[in-house]
């Protein structure tokens, strides 16, 4: 996974001034040459820079003598209020009655870190393993802290995660703070399992990258998607989703070949990182390991493509079966639907690509940064959620991948999704069933009882809703924001 909330949209630095301000002086050619900046998007040909924090909170101040000062309380109040109820719920495990605890895959990525920590290499003989290399990274730093100073694994592991949650939410405040509340939520609502898998840090490389997108940052945006690759593959979907021009790159804007060589550049620091990493520890062997591990799955419970088996389970159908560390149904024909599922996943990647790449004229030529990052955050939206919905496999914290590109989504002004429109209240009564499924009433799912199975279908269908509108935002024409046209002197 088009923001209304709080947008803070608005005309190049210097612009409005140019209109309305007085003029106090004679014009310089230092006057003259900042209002070419100002017009043209910024110096030699950038795009326009977006406005900076302080002057966004200096704009916010003068709505109201204070006003921002109790919204910003009640946000961080809020964030501290839930993120102590996750902490504890993951601490506790099984805690209120919860038919399942959320330290199984805690408990899994504990055994594999210690291992990893004490000269071992990738796990790739365990069918758990489905990770890419950089997921070993991210799940050692617990295992350092434990090592250097007692904390358990699992308190340290959730100080991670917890941080990743963090730094996503003050990107977000800095920029929108309905964003930012959009992001709480929906964490809160998800539950425990947010902090207790680690999605929540390719998560946060994924926003971070369209944030720095819509500041020109290409570099910067380049290497957060190749941290966030590294440690789960989706985030690569936000390169298939990029916008560029048509034509050949020597056709392009100079601003853009400079971003794009800058993007690259970064994926290429990320990896680079990486191999050294992986060179001194011994990982580089059997890095692409997790591929097989992928594929040899069946079909998922909660998956979408799972829902007539779940109906038919409520009927007096076949049980799921428990395999490769997830309850999934088993038979032909449960497995002809999962290679199917394979299968859409893959054309739909390639039919985006082509489309996005071959299309006509992209925001990127005529727009700002901000519309280019708006864009990539439509498409990467509409990409990530195929992906989830065809997915042999959906667990819950799949949906803080949906959740990141939202709140992105919200913070740059992207027209596919608006804090007052369906989509973003969609995903989040979305992600309230599936906090309810799991892991409160999971065993009534796997037993087949009605209500549950219900539930679980109608999550389903939630699902494809989000997915269909989504989809119908992306397929649209392009947002164009044409930069402002200098007037013509008078003689």
């Amino acid at each position: 996974m088009a923001q209304t909330i709080g947008d803070s949209r608005a005309l190049p630095p210097g612009a409005s001034r140019a209109r309305l301000g007085p003029p106090e002086r004679a014009g310089t050619v230092a006057d003259v040459r900042a209002d070419q900046s100002a017009l043209s998007g910024g110096p030699a040909g950038l795009p326009a820079p977006e406005p900076t924090a302080a002057a966004g909170a200096a704009a916010t101040s003068r709505t109201g003598p204070g006003a921002p000062l109790p919204a910003a309380r009640r946000l961080w109040g809020g964030w501290l209020l839930t993120r102590a109820l996750l902490v504890a719920g993951v601490l506790t495990g099984q805690t209120f009655g919860a038919q399942q605890t959320v330290l199984g895959d805690l408990r899994i990525y504990a055994g594999w870190a210690h291992d990893l920590g004490h000269g071992g290499g990738l796990p790739v003989g365990d069918d758990r393993w489905q990770y890419p290399p950089g997921a070993a990274v991210a799940l050692v730093l617990p295992e350092l802290a434990h090592t250097l100073s007692a904390v358990p694994y699992r308190v340290a592991f959730v100080v991670l995660t917890l941080l990743a949650d963090l730094a996503v939410t003050v990107a977000l405040a800095r920029r929108d703070r309905g964003a930012a509340l959009f992001w709480v939520v929906g964490i809160t609502a998800l539950g425990p399992v947010a902090l207790a898998r680690f999605d929540l840090l390719p998560a946060a490389a994924a926003l971070a990258a369209v944030l720095a997108v819509s500041r020109a940052r290409f570099g910067r945006a380049g290497f957060h998607l190749g941290v966030g690759t590294l440690l789960k593959v989706w985030p690569l979907l936000l390169l298939v989703a990029m916008p560029a021009p048509a034509g050949s790159p020597g056709r392009w804007p100079a601003w853009l070949r400079a971003g794009a060589a800058r993007l690259v550049g970064g994926v290429a620091g990320a990896v680079g990182l990486l191999a050294v990493v992986a060179a001194l520890t011994g990982w580089w062997r059997d890095v692409l390991g997790f591929l097989g591990a992928q594929q040899a799955r069946g079909l998922q419970v909660e998956a979408v493509a799972a829902t007539p088996f779940v109906v038919a389970h409520m009927l007096g159908g076949p049980a799921p079966e428990y395999s490769y560390g997830s309850l999934q149904f088993d038979g032909p024909v449960a497995r002809a639907v999962a290679t199917a599922c394979s299968l859409v996943e893959a054309v739909a990647i390639i039919a985006a690509a082509v489309w996005w790449w071959t299309r006509g004229r992209s925001p990127a030529e005529t727009g700002t940064a901000r519309t280019v990052a708006a864009t990539l955050a439509g498409r990467a939206l509409a990409l990530v959620v195929v992906v989830v919905v065809t997915a042999r496999v959906l667990s819950p914290q799949y949906l803080v991948w949906i959740l990141a590109l939202v709140a992105a989504g919200l913070a740059v002004g992207s027209p596919a999704v608006s804090v007052r429109g369906r989509l973003p209240v969609a995903l989040l009564a979305c992600v309230a069933l599936t906090q309810l499924i799991y892991p409160w009433r999971y065993n009534d799912v796997i037993q087949g009882r009605i209500v549950l199975s219900l539930l679980l279908v109608g999550r389903n269908l939630g699902l494809l809703m989000v997915c269909w509108w989504a989809v119908r935002a992306a397929a649209g024409p392009p947002p164009v924001r044409l930069r402002p046209r200098r007037r013509a002197r008078r003689p």
